[in-house]
């Protein structure tokens, strides 16, 4: 599919916030603390990366006037749901912030922003994860690599604000697992599609059907969002540009930081993990081939 750069940030940026928000409020459940400039600077960057990434989000929509009737098919839609889990979130990130409570208020709160959060995670995904339309997206690995993804990056984020040196080796297992759900995810979708042209008019696979004449004169919504090629060559070179900014560097940087106690390369692996999700999740669309290609 040809990849939308706003949904792309969106998605990329709003992983981080709300994965950075699951690890304040893990961080919360062990004991009761007074909030610092450091827990403020978190909860207010989450937030950043999450309207961000909701503002990128609507710029990819043809009617942004009518952007609030998503909100109203939560029964049916998993994009709706998303909106609804996603403003949700802001009801415990807002009392912690105005009323940090301290004993079980906080530890309850703390549990709420941590579901929520991975809640609108996994709504977003499955935005993606019903289309059956596109066979690469109902991979097994689709939401683990998603809810990990933000994750590994929040947690990337809080290592650089936090300067937390023990926590590199739980980055280094959460790179590891990723890497490994992405290969097996890429090697699903090196292998060509199941369905065809023939299977799609219901004939057996000997009758060979071939398309002698254009569906359209001009390009249209559909060759423009649904047909996309992308070389196999160029897939490659993203694929590794992926592994490089989005889990080697950062790792190698996370390992600085901890044994040479150069905290400000825990930024360097922030901002180099999302560069590197970012570049995974434009190969997630690019990558996608959607069955509606077979006609065009």
């Amino acid at each position: 599919m040809h990849p939308a750069l706003s949904v792309i940030f969106f998605s990329t940026l709003s992983g981080a916030g709300y994965g950075l928000w699951f690890w304040f409020g893990a961080s919360l459940l062990g004991h009761d603390r007074d909030f610092g400039i450091r827990d403020y600077v978190t909860l207010g960057m989450g937030a950043l990366f999450v309207v961000s990434g909701l503002l990128s989000s609507t710029l990819h929509l043809g009617r942004r006037e009518r952007a609030w009737r998503a909100f109203s098919q939560w029964r049916s839609s998993w994009l709706s749901r998303e909106g609804i889990a996603a403003l949700l979130c802001f009801l415990p990130a807002a009392a912690l912030v105005f009323f940090p409570q301290y004993g079980m208020a906080q530890k309850i709160l703390a549990l709420a922003l941590m579901a929520l959060s991975m809640a609108t995670v996994v709504c977003t995904v499955m935005i993606y994860r019903c289309l059956n339309t596109v066979p690469a997206w109902q991979h097994v690995t689709v939401v683990p690599i998603y809810l990990m993804s933000s994750i590994y990056t929040g947690g990337l984020w809080l290592a650089s604000i936090y300067g937390i040196w023990t926590f590199a080796p739980v980055l280094a297992i959460f790179a590891m697992l990723i890497l490994w759900l992405m290969t097996r995810y890429w090697r699903n979708n090196d292998r060509p599609l199941a369905l065809t042209r023939s299977s799609a008019l219901g004939l057996p696979q000997e009758r060979s059907v071939r398309v002698f004449e254009h569906p359209h004169t001009e390009a249209n919504y559909i060759t423009r969002e649904m047909v996309h090629v992308l070389a196999r060559k160029h897939s490659e070179i993203f694929r590794e540009c992926c592994r490089g900014f989005g889990f080697a560097l950062p790792l190698i940087a996370c390992l600085g930081a901890w044994t040479l106690n150069l905290p400000w390369l825990y930024s360097v692996a922030a901002i180099s993990g999302m560069l590197g999700v970012f570049i995974g999740r434009w190969l997630f669309f690019a990558e996608a081939k959607h069955v509606v290609s077979l006609y065009y």
